[in-house]
């Protein structure tokens, strides 16, 4: 026979693993047995967690469906009238808009204001104009004592601009500042219709959709059919009207704020031009100034050149007279030397004892008679002069040594006989 194993149920299983905590729990091991709860009494009250209005509710009655009809109708009634007031404020407030576009001293006022506002947007770009004009001014002053006429001209030129650019900053930039303004402020009127205009118009569709919804509530309430649909019909004719007098007073606002910034036109172009004629005349004011730093500046400059070129032509002057000192002071030692010679050769030709006296006037008449040219020049040779006076008496004798040539004797020998 083949053993057969017992496989135990599960129902045995969990019986013993019982048994066995239960004898461990017996044996006083910690951790393994825990207490068992108490028990709760069931004398104590139990604490009630709603609040009043929900046991109230609880306990009242639910209501019927006539008293949750005239609830509804109680809230669409005033849901309709607030949305009328609503609607009849924004309307109001939209009048009231275009009320205050009639007002055309507000106009002049408002002139005043673009001017003052304008100004100020303006005033540091003239004063920094201003001061580059001052500064261009200033250079133009110094460019003189240069004494060069074209920088005198550049630095005016740059003085021109710079008050050209003083009168453009308090004229024409100006007039613009104010122009950008004005269309700014038209800009911003315009939005501010639209949005009271659109505000008006949301507030009366606001007041007929209440106007149906109410007209719902009444039918649901049990009011008559015949009372509820002529309220129906009067309370829409209120909110369309609402809606019509917003796209009304949209269209006249419109055609206000045209007529409106037209006056503020009107009266801002006088300012404008205000400010352009005073610009202008600081601009000529500072031309003025311009003109007269440009003359004062190129009569300096036409000094310093004045005076630069007599500097030049005295120091031009003072090296011709020291150069011709230093030839004349180079010749003076050659001409006492040629005279010293000229008196040894005239003691050497002499005799001592005065016997070739007779020699030499008969000499003398032979050379008158039939001298060479060379003794002539030797007897025409001038005594050398010291500077101006020897070149004034070497010309005379190259005058006259021709004359003297052309005056000479001629000998002629007698033809010999065959």
């Amino acid at each position: 026979n083949t053993p057969c194993s017992v496989v135990p149920n599960r129902g045995s299983i969990m019986t013993r693993l019982v048994l066995a905590l239960t004898l461990l729990s017996l044996l006083g091991l910690p951790g393994l047995a825990q207490p068992a709860p108490a028990p709760e009494d069931s004398t104590k009250p139990v604490e009630d967690s709603t609040t009043p209005a929900e046991q109230e509710a609880t306990t009242a009655p639910k209501p019927s469906k006539k008293e949750l009809a005239k609830q509804a109708l109680s809230r669409a009634t005033d849901a309709h009238k607030e949305a009328l007031e609503h609607a009849d404020g924004a309307i109001k407030k939209f009048k009231a808009f275009v009320h205050d576009l009639d007002d055309h001293a507000d106009a002049k006022t408002a002139a005043a204001g673009l001017e003052e506002s304008a100004q100020k947007d303006v005033e540091k770009n003239a004063e920094d104009a201003e001061n580059t004009f001052q500064s261009r001014l200033g250079t133009l002053a110094k460019s003189g004592s240069s004494g060069d006429s074209k920088a005198v001209a550049a630095a005016a030129k740059k003085a021109n601009r710079a008050a050209k650019e003083v009168e453009h900053s308090a004229g024409d930039d100006k007039a613009k500042a104010m122009r950008e303004l004005r269309k700014h402020i038209q800009k911003a009127k315009k939005e501010e219709a639209h949005t009271l205009a659109r505000k008006a118009r949301e507030g009366a569709r606001a007041a007929v959709k209440a106007a149906h919804t109410l007209e719902r509530a009444e039918r649901h309430a049990g009011v008559k059919e015949d009372s509820y649909e002529r309220e129906l019909d009067h309370n829409a004719r209120i909110g369309e009207g609402m809606e019509d007098q917003a796209k009304d007073l949209q269209d006249k606002a419109d055609d206000k704020i045209e007529k409106y910034f037209d006056t503020l036109e009107g009266r801002s172009e006088p300012l404008e031009d205000d400010a352009r004629e005073e610009a202008a005349k600081h601009l000529a004011e500072e031309r003025g100034a311009v003109r007269g730093a440009t003359k004062q500046a190129g009569e300096e400059a036409e000094k310093v050149r004045m005076a630069a070129k007599k500097a030049a032509a005295e120091a031009k002057a003072e090296a011709k007279a020291s150069k011709g000192k230093e030839a004349s002071d180079a010749a003076e030692p050659t001409e006492s030397a040629q005279k010293a010679k000229d008196d040894t050769k005239a003691a050497d030709g002499a005799s001592p004892d005065g016997a070739n006296a007779g020699g030499a006037s008969a000499g003398g008449d032979a050379s008158t008679s039939g001298s060479s040219p060379t003794a002539f020049a030797a007897a025409a040779r001038p005594v050398p002069l010291v500077g101006a006076a020897g070149l004034l008496v070497f010309a005379a004798w190259a005058v006259a040594f021709p004359a003297a040539l052309r005056m000479r004797p001629t000998v002629r020998e007698a033809p010999l006989l065959g």
